[in-house]
């Protein structure tokens, strides 16, 4: 995906570390919270070939807003929330995010 995205707990621990150095102190959820967020947003970009639907994550729950501005799709978390499953698998994360990308980009 991107280099800046944090796609597992390495790399979540890696961009602690270099937040750190640039002054910024940030908890390893919400550096989860922010990867989650942002990795669902850029497989919705990609499925749709461009930014047409936005994505909100609120706890446990990514709702998307289309074009008009209603909201065209909603799914959960496996776990309690969406911090958990990535530290769960991250991996496994990743391709279920990537999968509703391309069912909502299909709607």
């Amino acid at each position: 995906m991107s280099e800046l995205i944090p796609e597992n707990m390495d790399e979540v621990k890696l961009k602690m570390a270099r937040m750190l150095i640039d002054g910024h102190q940030v908890t390893e959820e919400e550096v989860i919270y922010q990867a989650v967020a942002d990795l669902f947003q850029d497989y919705l970009e990609e499925a749709e070939e461009g930014h047409y639907d936005t994505s909100h994550l609120n706890g446990d729950t990514f709702t998307v807003t289309g074009i008009s501005g209603s909201q065209i799709a909603e799914f959960k978390s496996t776990k309690e929330n969406f911090v958990e499953d990535f530290r769960h698998d991250a991996l496994e994360l990743c391709f279920r995010l990537e999968d509703e990308a391309q069912r909502i980009a299909r709607l």
